[in-house]
């Protein structure tokens, strides 16, 4: 019997895991394409994003949410300075600081490594071919890295 209330709730788990997947994937994959067609990534996304991420923490589990709440913050300190030293947009920050919501302390700070590596193989692949200074677009290192931490989209 303890198996199977282990069995279950795994499978709850992975359960609630795909919803939030999805929920941060359609938020993500909205900046990217708002990005891309007008070199902005709009509130829209990022506001609603972010409530959304610390409703599910709230609802998921007791001291969630307050996990959530230090990590977006704690992101928002280290992604301050880069923000200063022009390294990144405003609405890449924003877009970083919604998608903290969603993810762990572990997750978010891989997310913002393998995003800003990704980053830096896209730039290195644009100076190299096109040879002329162009803006990256930096939801889309924020979506690839994220579904890198998160294991795939299924």
């Amino acid at each position: 019997m303890l198996n199977s209330l282990i069995a279950s709730s795994t499978k709850e788990k992975r359960k609630e895991w795909r919803k939030i997947k999805a929920v941060l994937l359609l938020f993500l994959t909205g900046a990217v394409i708002t990005d891309l067609c007008k070199d902005k990534i709009y509130n829209v996304w990022v506001i609603p994003g972010m409530i959304t991420g610390l409703l599910m923490a709230f609802c998921s589990e007791p001291g969630r949410l307050s996990e959530a709440l230090m990590t977006v913050v704690v992101t928002f300190l280290v992604l301050m300075p880069v923000y200063f030293l022009k390294g990144i947009a405003a609405g890449d920050v924003k877009l970083l600081l919604s998608t903290a919501s969603f993810l762990s302390f572990q997750e978010c700070y891989s997310c913002i490594l393998y995003s800003f590596l990704i980053a830096g193989a896209i730039s290195l692949v644009i100076i190299i071919f096109k040879r002329e200074k162009k803006t990256l677009h930096f939801a889309v290192p924020v979506l690839i890295s994220t579904i890198l931490v998160m294991g795939g989209i299924v």
